[in-house]
């Protein structure tokens, strides 16, 4: 029986640093996400939404548009059932930026879980079905 490469395949895992926010992150966050909902429900392009609340931290922006582009795809796409080729014209974005987030999401979701298994089932070793 062949023993697998446990240090490569953690490597091959892509590492994800999610961010804690200060309380004032936190409600700069908060905001952001209020303003470019509603600029999205009165019918703007998603970079209209973007530039209808800026923040200073520039680090800190670009964290929020990315969070909230990935927010719509959930509510539109997973909740709603909208394609995404619905999703990119209502935001008047390339079906690619739908794609490659949702893609995104699914893989940060995937090291997500796989994460918190290690973590609660340390030293456990699941076997597999072969």
């Amino acid at each position: 029986m062949k023993k697998k490469n446990k240090e490569k395949k953690k490597q091959d895992m892509p590492e994800f640093n999610f961010k804690e926010f200060t309380v004032e992150e936190g409600r700069i966050y908060e905001e952001a996400v209020n303003k470019f909902r509603e600029a999205i429900a009165a019918g703007k392009a998603l970079r209209q939404a973007y530039e209808s609340y800026s923040v200073e931290d520039k680090e800190l922006e670009k964290l929020i548009q990315a969070d909230f582009l990935k927010i719509v795809i959930a509510e539109r796409h997973f909740q709603g059932g909208q394609s995404f080729e619905d999703i990119a014209a209502a935001l008047d974005v390339r079906v690619e930026l739908i794609k490659e987030t949702h893609a995104r999401m699914l893989q940060e979701v995937g090291v997500t879980a796989a994460n918190q298994f290690g973590q609660e089932f340390s030293g456990f070793k699941p076997k597999a079905n072969d």
